[in-house]
């Protein structure tokens, strides 16, 4: 997602650095769904043609794939916090734990 809504100095890492990589991140694999004749071929030769990176970009920008991705990653953590809660009496480890379940939510990089 970070690619998608931060900067590269945000993130810390280059902007689209997944993509660059040949990784197709939660964003394009739903935006997938609706462009499968698009996105599929970029997948299988993991975004290496000229402009593949671009257009990728521009069809998940289109489709609601952003916000799934945040969805899905909101759904892991309640589970995550779920079992912390159930697994480990009270203690600032624990805390620590939900707090940091909370951060890969918020975290701007």
């Amino acid at each position: 997602v970070l690619d998608y809504d931060g900067s590269a100095s945000d993130m810390g890492k280059a902007a689209l650095a997944d993509l660059n990589a040949g990784l197709a991140t939660a964003p394009v694999l739903f935006a997938a769904e609706k462009f499968p004749n698009e996105i599929q071929p970029m997948m299988e030769r993991k975004f290496k043609y000229e402009g593949d990176v671009e257009k990728a970009v521009q069809l998940v920008r289109q489709t609601d794939g952003i916000q799934r991705t945040k969805d899905l990653a909101q759904v892991h953590v309640e589970l995550a916090i779920e079992s912390i809660l159930k697994s480990l009496g009270p203690s600032v480890y624990r805390d620590a734990l939900v707090h940091l379940a909370h951060k890969v939510i918020d975290r701007t990089r």
